[in-house]
């Protein structure tokens, strides 16, 4: 028997054009209907009739709450999924700029919270569940397997743990409500952020020599948004290939 898509769940997901985002917009495509945020889209990209675009800057307020008044147009937003993000070269905090630093949190930590801020009275309403993406260097304190005095990326790691905060501050005040949020941090994932003439060298210091692909993130999303995870709240899930154990 099959669906309508005005029947379907309304689920958001940021960054949606590419890479892992757009892995997980497919993904939930299945049981939900999409509406992905991101700053510009190629035309037919997604391939799919469940997702509806939406152009939108994560980092402005006013685009985002603009974005959720037009996805929520398409029925009751029952969960939303942060991937949009941005890195930085490898660069050490002496030779980190504050114009850099400053940009990396604005984007990924303060997107964040912009979003996550937007999507709140959404989830109320709906007793939904909200993903938001970290970083196994969110974890870690350094991007790479190594720490190493010749650069840690600072300023994206500090952002990616301020994710891994915010997840547990929102689980907290959320829960009384019926809304669970988790998070999800990845390791080293094929995809733009990683040159490709450097996937075979990373796979050979990952315990399960190779790199993760963007579909097995979209996996713990779907699944972290799914009723088998329903006593599931404030947990940061890792999808690393054995990178980081804790």
């Amino acid at each position: 028997m099959s669906v309508s898509l005005q029947d379907l769940p309304v689920a958001v997901v940021t960054g949606s054009a590419s890479n892992i985002g757009l892995a997980i917009a497919r993904r939930l495509s299945c049981n939900y209907r999409v509406v992905g945020f991101d700053t510009k889209f190629a035309e037919g990209l997604i391939h799919c009739s469940n997702v509806v675009e939406v152009s939108c800057d994560v980092a402005s307020s006013e685009s985002v709450e603009k974005a959720f008044i037009i996805a929520r147009q398409y029925g009751p937003i029952k969960a939303v999924i942060h991937s949009a993000a941005i890195t930085e070269p490898q660069n050490t905090i002496v030779e980190t700029s504050l114009e850099i630093w400053q940009r990396l949190i604005n984007v990924n930590l303060t997107g964040t919270f912009i979003f996550s801020k937007a999507a709140i009275p959404y989830l109320h309403e709906t007793k939904g569940v909200a993903v938001l993406l970290s970083s196994r260097a969110g974890k870690s304190g350094y991007a790479g397997f190594n720490p190493s005095p010749s650069g840690t990326k600072a300023a994206y790691s500090a952002s990616k743990a301020g994710v891994i905060s915010l997840v547990k501050s929102l689980a907290i005040e959320l829960a009384p409500a019926g809304v669970r949020v988790n998070g999800i941090a990845p390791g080293s994932i094929e995809g733009a952020m990683i040159p490709q003439e450097k996937w075979d060298e990373l796979s050979n210091r990952i315990p399960l020599k190779r790199l993760g692909k963007p579909e097995e993130i979209a996996e713990a999303a779907y699944f972290l948004c799914s009723d088998q995870a329903s006593y599931i709240t404030g947990h940061i899930l890792d999808v690393n290939g054995g990178t980081l154990m804790d």
